[in-house]
C-alpha cells in the first residue's frame, strides 16, 4: 500500500525545493507546522526513500570562466544507463534547473502516493506496512516475517543506535 502525502508533507517538500539548506525551524516558520513535526515528516520521507538527498546548486558567477556554457556530469544515470549532462549558461544558471523545479512542483500534490519497498526483502509493500520504530528511525516491511528477520539480523546495530539516541537526548535535556 503506498504512503499518501498530505498537506504537511507537500508544504515541507515545496519549502525544501526553494532552498534545501533550510533548517527544520525555518521550514516550520514558513509552513506553520511545528518543528518536531517537520523533522519527523522529513525523516519519514527519507526513510521511505522518497527524498534521496539534498544537493547543492552552484553559483557559477563566482567562477572565472569566459565560456558561455559550462558542461558537467550529473550524478544520476538515465534509463539508458548513461550519465546525463547538465548545461549552465554564462551566468551560472542551470538551463534545465528552473524548468525541472516547475515540473516537480506541479507533480507534488496532496494525495501523492509513494510506493513503499520492504527494508528486508526489497519487495513491494502491499496493504498496511509493518513498521519498526527505533530511536528516530522507521523501517517498513511487507510482512511480520521480514520485520522479525530484520530485527534479528540487525539487533546489535539497532541497540547501538538506540543507545546513542538515548544518550544524545539526555545531553540535550
Amino acid at each position: 500500500m503506498p504512503l499518501h502525502l498530505d498537506n504537511n508533507d507537500i508544504a515541507i517538500i515545496k519549502s525544501l525545493l526553494k532552498d534545501g539548506r533550510k533548517s527544520f525551524r525555518q521550514i516550520s516558520r514558513e509552513t506553520g507546522i511545528t518543528t518536531p513535526t517537520v523533522k519527523a515528516r522529513f525523516e519519514r520521507l527519507v526513510n521511505i526513500g522518497f527524498i534521496k538527498g539534498v544537493l547543492p546548486v552552484f553559483d557559477f558567477n563566482k567562477v572565472n570562466n569566459t565560456d558561455d556554457i559550462i558542461q558537467i556530469q550529473n550524478i544520476n544515470k538515465n534509463k539508458n544507463n548513461t550519465r546525463e549532462k547538465e548545461y549552465f549558461d554564462k551566468n551560472g544558471n542551470n538551463i534545465k534547473f528552473e524548468e525541472n523545479i516547475n515540473k516537480i512542483e506541479k507533480k507534488i500534490t496532496t494525495g501523492l502516493a509513494v510506493n513503499l519497498v520492504c527494508d528486508y526483502c526489497h519487495g513491494p509493500v502491499l496493504g498496511q506496512p509493518r513498521v519498526l520504530k527505533f530511536a528516530d528511525m522507521e523501517r517498513f516491511f511487507c510482512c511480520n516475517s521480514c520485520k522479525i528477520d530484520y530485527r534479528e539480523k540487525y539487533k546489535g546495530r539497532i541497540e547501538s543506535i538506540q543507545k546513542r539516541y538515548e544518550g544524545k537526548s539526555e545531553i540535550e535535556i
